[in-house]
């Protein structure tokens, strides 16, 4: 019995029967899955082909997701499960799908690349203000879970759009986010005071044993700040850097920690300048405007949610002959008639054929 090939660019067994090449080094390679062969032609095209010369072992593994998630993306697959939030024209299949753990454009645009370089993927489109992505690909080719694999091999999660559950999202996000900020903003204040006592300007008559318990004040102050409050920038640099990307968390995380530790340094040898109030201060305005941002995309995601939830859930469809017949809203397509009963909400766009009456916008 052969043992199954391994993937040029991670290493993990190639499937038996997969037909996932490329021509690496003059020699044609095989991948365990087309994310990954797009990812061997990219390095190729850019001209870093020598990448796989030099590198001292197989990239991440990343395909290692839990057994338990693997099937509940499968899931995804199945039509019933896919009609409510998956439409169809012809070939091509598109959906809407809620991202979870976006810091900044630079995640956009990684989330968009990648998933074009899928062979069956047409558009991946992203909107940065509500997080939600829009994807078009040829559903024959490509299953739905294999898209939502493929983001959580990058570090995101990612669902079906619904308003409820944007809502719902965001609301926690906030939270966590305002408690955050409160921290840091409390913090940050009494640790500069703590260090402004330090200074030449101020500390005329500091005796050397206050000027050192200051500056471990200080430091103590600031220790919250950094390993709660700044969580968000380390958790974000370090999924990037797994995918070896610079992003805006990644400069983030490198200033803050930088920082932080010149400032542990001088707090115990006593030889420098503290930089915790530099260190509370730029996290703070850094927290400010992500929550900010957060509570405007609340807001947009609070108004649709309460647009969505304004109609029916279902309507009376009439056919040729007359004859009305009761369905889900998601069944309501182009060009069908629909009867609409005095008093009740109109299910969709469109022109009135007969009858008058006056709407209530």
């Amino acid at each position: 019995m052969t043992s199954p090939v391994p993937c040029y660019h991670c290493a993990l067994p190639v499937p038996p029967g997969s037909r996932f090449t490329a021509v690496v080094l003059g020699q044609t390679r095989e991948f365990c899955c087309p994310g990954r062969q797009a990812v061997a032609e990219a390095i190729v095209a850019g001209g870093l082909e020598s990448y796989y010369q030099h590198r001292s072992e197989a990239s991440a593994n990343p395909q290692a997701l839990p057994v338990q998630l693997v099937e509940e993306l499968a899931l995804y697959d199945r039509a019933d499960v896919q009609k409510p939030f998956v439409r169809h024209e012809g070939e091509q299949a598109e959906t809407t799908l809620l991202i979870e753990g976006i810091s900044c454009a630079a995640c956009g645009w990684l989330i968009e690349k990648h998933l074009r370089r899928l062979p069956a993927v047409s558009e991946a489109r992203l909107n940065l203000s509500n997080h939600r992505l829009h994807v078009r690909w040829a559903d024959s080719q490509l299953p739905l879970s294999e898209i939502l694999s493929e983001l959580r091999h990058i570090g995101y999660a990612a669902h079906p759009y619904q308003a409820d559950r944007a809502t719902e999202q965001l609301a926690s996000e906030n939270r966590l986010a305002l408690r955050q900020l409160g921290v840091a903003g409390l913090l940050w204040f009494q640790a500069m005071m703590a260090t402004m006592a330090t200074w030449p300007e101020f500390n005329i008559d500091l005796s050397p044993e206050m000027h050192t318990i200051l500056r471990w004040v200080a430091l103590f102050l600031t220790t919250p700040i950094v390993f709660y409050s700044c969580t968000p920038f380390f958790k974000g640099a370090m999924r990037d850097l797994r995918t070896r990307h610079l992003t805006m968390d990644v400069s983030v995380s490198l200033a803050i920690g930088g920082a932080y530790i010149a400032g542990i340094w001088t707090a115990i040898t006593g030889v420098g300048e503290l930089y915790f109030d530099a260190v509370g201060m730029f996290a703070l305005f850094l927290l400010a405007g992500r929550y900010l941002e957060r509570r405007a995309r609340e807001r947009t995601a609070a108004a649709t949610a309460q647009l969505v939830n304004l109609l029916p859930a279902s309507c009376l469809r009439l056919s040729d002959d007359g004859q009305s017949e009761r369905i889900l809203l998601s069944e309501l397509k182009v060009g069908d008639k629909v009867l609409v009963h005095p008093g009740a909400i109109l299910p969709a766009d469109g022109k009135i054929l007969q009858g008058q009456s006056s709407i209530d916008e």
